[in-house]
């Protein structure tokens, strides 16, 4: 049996909408009306009735529509105000048109609909007036008016409030985006210039492993089949790292955001996580390794990610929490990958938590995602943070093709 949908007009909207126009209503009714003292019946009933529906039925576009609903419920009150036989003065649903019109609409037409409402005001404080002696009149006049026009003001100021509020929210939202971006177009970056690196580092082994074959050629065949498949090892590598360069580089950058050229460093990997570890401890906080299963061959550019997991992961707790805090770093070895795995308790010293736009993390994501890992970071209910990472591992450490000439 399929299920059908909730119908366009009951949306959340919708119903708002309904509920607003209704309550303004009955305000309106009740409050700024003697209907309940006069008790109309028949025609004049009806009349009060249609009145009424009047102002409720265009409040329910004002959404849509909020300038030319505002004009409609405008006109619809300053008639409605002198001629009403019940003491009717609309005032619930002119604000409601008037908020409407200060929230979506542009600063000069929000500012002509409030200074229409001045009219509503004099036309209140002159029926005020009316109904009283005429020695209190002057004073009724001058109590409504500042009334309704201080009314009507704070109304406008709200939706004003509402529309700045509205706007800076997005464009607080806009410019997360923005730098989320720019962050993760920074890491590609980063990372073709360090897989650069890397084909270059492969490729000069191979032109010095081609040069070693070309001098034993005809001395010593065994050298040069094990230079042969040195060659061809480094060239599947290198292959290998261009399509992860390509894969890093799919979407353009702009110019001031691209690195320099290469550095000429050898790229850091897990067997430099020992010093990482040394440099983190000298911090104050304490961390512990443990290495599960057997080491297997990594890919320059995995081995590299692998790395820049651990050391993210630490940088973020002697940012975030501080000396003293306790951390355990887990290397788990398996057949076709390694999980890497960082977890802190959240009990260092620093009394805050510095703010964070997590733009290491999604760096972190994207670059394990060139290299076919995945990544998960997660708060911990006790405390603490877990950063977990899967790479993909390719052989034992001892089907590494034979040394170098």
């Amino acid at each position: 049996m399929l299920k059908r949908g909730r119908p366009r007009w009951l949306s959340r909207a919708t119903a708002v909408d309904v509920a607003l126009a209704a309550s303004a209503s009955v305000v309106d009714v009740f409050l700024f009306s003697a209907v309940s003292s006069r008790q109309p019946t028949g025609a004049g009933l009806w009349l009060f009735a249609a009145l009424v529906a009047v102002g409720f039925a265009a409040l329910l576009v004002r959404r849509a529509h909020p300038a030319a609903v505002f004009g409609v419920v405008w006109v619809w009150a300053v008639l409605v105000t002198p001629t009403s036989e019940l003491g009717f003065q609309p005032t619930a649903i002119p604000c409601v048109a008037l908020f409407t019109v200060a929230l979506h609409s542009r600063a000069k037409v929000s500012a002509g609909a409030l200074l229409a409402c001045i009219v509503l005001s004099v036309l209140a404080g002159l029926r005020e007036a009316a109904s009283r002696p005429p020695e209190a009149r002057v004073v009724a006049t001058y109590v409504a008016l500042a009334f309704y026009l201080l009314l009507y003001g704070c109304v406008w100021a709200g939706g004003r409030w509402a529309r700045l509020s509205r706007q800076h929210a997005e464009d607080l939202e806009f410019r997360r985006r923005v730098e989320a971006q720019e962050a993760v177009l920074c890491e590609r970056a980063r990372i073709a210039r360090e897989l650069h690196d890397i084909v270059a580092h492969s490729v000069t082994v191979m032109v010095l492993q081609a040069a070693g074959a070309r001098r034993m050629l005809d001395s010593d065949a065994a050298r040069v089949r094990q230079a042969l498949g040195h060659i061809e090892g480094a060239g599947e590598q290198a292959m290998g790292e261009l399509r992860r360069m390509l894969t890093a580089l799919r979407l353009s950058y702009p110019e001031d955001a691209a690195p320099d050229g290469a550095t000429g460093r050898p790229q850091p990997g897990l067997g430099d996580v020992d010093h990482l570890v040394g440099t983190i401890a000298a911090a104050g906080v304490r961390v512990h390794t443990r290495v599960e299963g057997e080491p297997r061959r990594l890919a320059a550019s995995v081995d590299l990610a692998a790395y820049r997991v651990v050391q993210e992961a630490l940088t973020n707790v002697t940012k975030h929490v501080g000396p003293g805090a306790e951390v355990d770093v887990r290397l788990a070895w398996a057949d076709f990958e390694l999980t890497v795995q960082v977890t802190d308790d959240g009990r260092g010293r620093r009394a805050e938590r510095a703010l964070s736009t997590n733009h290491g993390l999604l760096g972190l994501r994207e670059r394990l995602a060139i290299v076919g890992g995945r990544l998960e970071a997660d708060p911990l209910p006790a405390g603490g943070f877990r950063v977990t990472a899967v790479l993909p591992v390719a052989a034992p450490v001892g089907e590494v093709v034979g040394e170098r000439l």
